[in-house]
């Protein structure tokens, strides 16, 4: 191929390409459907323990629906947004998650992650706590979208029949990907990274002895 020829089909690429993304482009924001991914093969918990989910804190700085931003070639930018919010989000998964090991969840009032402000009873243990981080990008490179998605909770869980904290944990994890774009793409790795920071709570020795 002469340099000419290499020149113009270097020229005819490019084009597709601004093409391709200006197709790609979309208006306001994105709304994405993001969820704990249920790990297979769990083995449900022993018995009928009813665990307790209170709201989680958001203390991101961000808007409460708002879980990242798409950045295209033309500077264009997307938020990414969740139906409700972030805090519902992540207390949801959590539920998810103890569902899917077989535990029995029950909802509780919001909760000052105090040991003195837990007032529910009946339950074997309470979860709640803290959103510091939970964010994805996807930004638009060459015919692939890199996707950055991280997750980082605080998680408290505390004994109401005994009135004290039984183990705060720092829990976080995050996904990072080329992929052709696409909303189920994007809703994957915040998802993925979403769950990876949730199931290290089950990883606790602390938390196992008192989920038994």
């Amino acid at each position: 191929m002469t340099n000419l020829k290499k020149i113009r089909w270097f020229l005819g690429i490019s084009a597709l390409a601004m093409i391709f993304f200006a197709g790609c482009a979309e208006k306001g924001p994105i709304l994405l459907d993001i969820g704990y991914p249920v790990p297979e093969g769990k083995p449900a918990a022993a018995g009928k323990v009813i665990v307790g989910v209170s709201s989680f804190r958001d203390e991101r700085g961000k808007p409460e629906s708002v879980i990242g931003i798409r950045t295209i070639p033309s500077a264009l930018q997307n938020d990414l947004v969740v139906q409700g919010t972030v805090s519902g989000l992540v207390a949801a998964s959590l539920k998810d998650a103890l569902k899917a090991r077989g535990f029995t969840v029950k909802d509780v009032p919001a909760w000052d992650l105090t040991a003195e402000g837990m007032k529910t009873e009946g339950i074997r243990l309470l979860f709640g706590g803290v959103i510091r981080k939970l964010w994805l990008e996807s930004t638009a490179v060459s015919l692939k979208t890199h996707v950055a998605a991280s997750v980082q909770l605080r998680i408290v869980a505390g004994d109401p029949a005994d009135g004290k904290i039984v183990k705060t944990l720092n829990v976080e994890s995050s996904v990072e990907q080329d992929v052709l774009y696409s909303p189920s793409n994007l809703e994957d790795a915040l998802s993925q990274a979403l769950g990876g920071a949730i199931d290290q709570i089950f990883n606790d020795d602390d938390l196992k002895k008192k989920l038994q």
